[in-house]
C-alpha cells in the first residue's frame, strides 16, 4: 500500500459502518421478505448519487421480493468490481432462533462491550454495512475510476442464492467480486456447496400386526448415511458416495439428517450434504439413490421417495473450484489486509470451511470471486447473534483500500 492509499481513509469515520449496521438490523428482512430493507437501501444509494437498480425478484411460489444494487460508473479502461452481500437473515419462520433465550432485542442493534447484537448482525448486515461504507469512501475520494463499482444487496442467500441467480440472469458480469460473508477476516478462495433434500419413507398407518413402521425404516437410513457431519468415505474405499478429496477442503463431503417428521404412514428425513468441487447435485442424487436401492434389496418392505432439492422454492448450492491466489483481486485484498491489520490473512477455505456463499453462483459464470468479511461464528445458529465492532471497522477499511486499488488499474 502506498501513502496515497492510506490517504483514502482520512474521510472515514469508524462509527459509520457501525451506525449503518444498526440501522439495517432494525429493519426486519426474513428470508423471502427483504423488500423493506431493499427500498431503504435504494434511498441510501440515491442520497449519495449512486445509480440505483431496484430489482423485483420473482419467487417460485408466485410471490416477489426485492433487492437493491448501487453503481458507480468508471471510465471503462479497467476491471469492474462487485461488493456483494445478502439482506435475508437466518431466521425460523420470520423470527429469531430460540427468541425467548435472547438477552438483547433481536431488532435493537445494541452495542455492548465491543459487540454489535441483533438478528443478521453477523449473517450478514455487518458485511453489508462494510460494503456500503467502503464504496461510499471510494466515491467521496473523487478520484477517477477505471472500472465500474457495483454494490449488490441481494436476497435469499439462505434460500439457495435466488437473489444472486437473479442478479446474474439480469446481466451483471463484473470482472471481480468480493462477497462479504463472515469470514473472520480470512480470504476465502473456496467454499463447499450443498445438496439438501428429503427422503420420504412409506409405511402403514394401523395399530395391529403385521405393521410396516416407517419410523423403524428411517432409523436404518440414518445408520447408512453415517454420523452427522463426520467426514464421509469415498465409494472406492467402501463408502456410498463418489468423490475426490480437495486439498483446501479436508474432511468433505459430510452429511447430516437435520430434521425428521412423521405423518400417519410417512416418515420424512431432511438431509444436508456438504460437497466439495467435483460432486454435483446430479451425482450426489445418483449415489443416494443407489444407497436407498441397496436398502430396498435387503428389505423388500422398504419403500421410499427421494426428493432433491428439498423444495421447489429453494435451489441447491453448487461447489466451485478455488479462485487462484495469483488473481489481482486476491493480491490486492491480501495487500490491503496486511496494510490495515499489520499481519498476513489466512488464505484458503479459512473460517468459512463447511459454509456456503453466493460466490458459488458468481464463479459459475466466470466472475473471479472471494469471500472476505467481518465476523467469527463460534456456532450456528446463534442466540444473541453478534459481531465484533473492531472487525466490522477493519473490514470496511480493507474493502475500501482493495476497491480503490482495483479500480485504479488500467
Amino acid at each position: 500500500m502506498s501513502p496515497a492509499d492510506s490517504d483514502l481513509l482520512l474521510p472515514f469515520d469508524p462509527n459509520e459502518p457501525v451506525d449503518l449496521a444498526q440501522q439495517l438490523i432494525r429493519i426486519p428482512s426474513p428470508l423471502w421478505g427483504e423488500s423493506d430493507v431493499a427500498n431503504w437501501l435504494c434511498r441510501w444509494f440515491e442520497t449519495r448519487n449512486f445509480e440505483v437498480d431496484l430489482q423485483e425478484v420473482p419467487l417460485r411460489d408466485g410471490r416477489v421480493s426485492h433487492q437493491a444494487i448501487g453503481i458507480l460508473k468508471g471510465n471503462g479502461s479497467g476491471p469492474s468490481l462487485m461488493l456483494c452481500g445478502h439482506t435475508d437473515t437466518s431466521d425460523w419462520n420470520g423470527r429469531p432462533f430460540r427468541e425467548d433465550e435472547w438477552t438483547h432485542d433481536p431488532f435493537g442493534g445494541d452495542v455492548v462491550d465491543g459487540y454489535l447484537y441483533g438478528l443478521g448482525a453477523i449473517n450478514m448486515k455487518a458485511g453489508l454495512a462494510a460494503n456500503l461504507v467502503a464504496a461510499d469512501v471510494v466515491r467521496r475520494a473523487s478520484t477517477e475510476r477505471s472500472g465500474d463499482l457495483i454494490v449488490a444487496c441481494v436476497i435469499a442467500e439462505t434460500g439457495g442464492g435466488v437473489g444472486a441467480l437473479h442478479l446474474i440472469e439480469s446481466g451483471y458480469r463484473p470482472d471481480y467480486c468480493i462477497v462479504s460473508e463472515a469470514s473472520n477476516l480470512d480470504v476465502g478462495l473456496i467454499s463447499v456447496g450443498y445438496v439438501q433434500g428429503r427422503i420420504r419413507i412409506l409405511g402403514e398407518f394401523k395399530a395391529r400386526v403385521p405393521y410396516r413402521n416407517p419410523i423403524e425404516k428411517a432409523l436404518a437410513v440414518v445408520g447408512e448415511l453415517g454420523p452427522s457431519y463426520e467426514p464421509l468415505v469415498s465409494r472406492s474405499t467402501g463408502g456410498w458416495i463418489d468423490f475426490e478429496p480437495h486439498p483446501l477442503l479436508p474432511g468433505f463431503p459430510r452429511i447430516a439428517v437435520r430434521d425428521i417428521s412423521h405423518d400417519q404412514d410417512v416418515t420424512t428425513l431432511m438431509f444436508d450434504l456438504r460437497i466439495p468441487p467435483g460432486v454435483t447435485e446430479e451425482s450426489a442424487t445418483r449415489d443416494l439413490q443407489a444407497l436407498l436401492e441397496r436398502l430396498r434389496e435387503r428389505d423388500p418392505e422398504f419403500a421410499y421417495e427421494l426428493v432433491v432439492p428439498q423444495s421447489d422454492q429453494q435451489p441447491n448450492m453448487p461447489a466451485r473450484a478455488a479462485t487462484s491466489s495469483a488473481e489481482p483481486l486476491v493480491e490486492e485484498l491480501v495487500r490491503a489486509h496486511r496494510f490495515v491489520v499489520g499481519e498476513e490473512p489466512v488464505v484458503g477455505a479459512g473460517h468459512r470451511i463447511g459454509a456456503t456463499t453466493d460466490s458459488s453462483h458468481f464463479k459459475g459464470v466466470g466472475i473471479r470471486c472471494v469471500d472476505y468479511g467481518p465476523g467469527f461464528i463460534p456456532n450456528w445458529p446463534m442466540v444473541d447473534e453478534r459481531v465484533e465492532v473492531e472487525q466490522l471497522v477493519t473490514a470496511t477499511r480493507v474493502l475500501a483500500l482493495t476497491t480503490s486499488s482495483l479500480l485504479s488499474q488500467q
